[in-house]
């Protein structure tokens, strides 16, 4: 069922600007419909239509909300790449999340094996993707320490969207 009108497209582009356009971090929804002059029970009218049409999702009882993926396309956000790269929710990646790293971990290190780059930027690039070969080599690879090294790994490559969206996407999933 997909809802979106003009006024929860408003609170859901709301929510994506407070979160700055990242999918985990939480914004409170009460804040979200006070910006944009709803009172309480309105912005939780529309946030309860966003969960069901999966646009955003519940984080706290107090309120807090994240946009989703779902949502981010609904305002023409998300990425075009590659919708099967999936970390999972759990506190332990599992097989499919492993799969998705070692995809965009080769395709990482194809984009640094093309050379051009400074020194600084490789020399970050390889610990972070190190950093995630050691998780990898754990029992138990830690889920939260891989999404936050692939943030960082996002940040340091402005050059190329394609590949940073899907880090992006790939931390958020």
């Amino acid at each position: 069922m997909n809802t979106i009108n003009s006024e929860t497209n408003a609170f859901l582009f709301q929510l994506y600007s407070m979160a700055q356009g990242d999918p985990l971090v939480q914004v409170s929804m009460y804040e979200a419909g006070q910006v944009l002059g709803l009172e309480k029970a309105e912005a939780g009218a529309l946030a309860q239509t966003l969960f069901s049409d999966g646009h955003a999702e519940l984080k706290t009882l107090a309120g807090g909300i994240c946009i989703t993926r779902q949502g981010l396309k609904a305002l023409d956000i998300d990425y075009k790449g590659d919708e099967d790269l999936q970390l999972g929710s759990g506190p332990v990646l599992e097989t499919r999340g492993k799969e998705s790293l070692e995809k965009i971990l080769g395709e990482i290190k194809e984009f640094i094996g093309g050379g051009g780059k400074p020194y600084l930027q490789l020399e970050e690039i390889v610990m972070d993707i190190k950093t995630i070969e050691i998780q990898m080599v754990s029992p138990h690879p830690k889920t939260g320490i891989i999404r936050e090294v692939l943030k960082s790994m996002a940040l340091g490559l402005p050059e190329n969207e394609d590949l940073k969206g899907k880090l992006d996407a790939l931390a958020a999933s």
